[in-house]
């Protein structure tokens, strides 16, 4: 009896490489996005934080730099917001990328189960002949 035996074996192996690769810069994608919005987080409980201590201040020295604060903390959100804007679309980029090589993938291994079927098929079909062939001579 036959081994079955892929062709597209290597290529199959290149593109689980290749599938693994994307998902890991899908990952670092995601991190990133994570971090940023974690920082955002920060900044808003910041934010929140020096609002709620300033409320009832009357001191205008204190007053000046809780306003200080709030213009760095909007100034520091924008910047956030931009590079959240540009991680999305290299996470949005990495994904795509990730969904390709699992198509590819995908498709091969939908191919190698179909030539292992028509290999056992092939098989049992030449067991059986065999069979055949054992039982006849037996009898003849």
């Amino acid at each position: 009896m036959k081994k079955f035996k892929f062709e597209l074996e290597q290529l199959l192996n290149l593109r689980e490489y290749e599938q693994e690769q994307a998902q890991i810069e899908l990952g670092k994608a995601v991190s990133v996005e994570t971090k940023i919005q974690a920082d955002l987080d920060t900044l808003a409980q910041q934010y929140a934080a020096v609002k709620k201590m300033g409320e009832g201040e009357r001191d205008f020295a204190k007053i000046a730099e809780a306003q200080q604060f709030f213009s760095f903390v909007k100034y520091q959100q924008e910047k956030l917001f931009e590079q959240m804007a540009q991680a999305k679309l290299v996470t949005e980029e990495k994904r795509a990328a990730f969904n390709a090589a699992m198509q590819k993938t995908e498709r091969l291994k939908k191919l190698r189960e179909l030539k292992l079927e028509e290999h056992n098929a092939a098989q049992k079909k030449e067991e059986a002949k065999f069979l055949d062939d054992i039982s006849t001579y037996k009898y003849n």
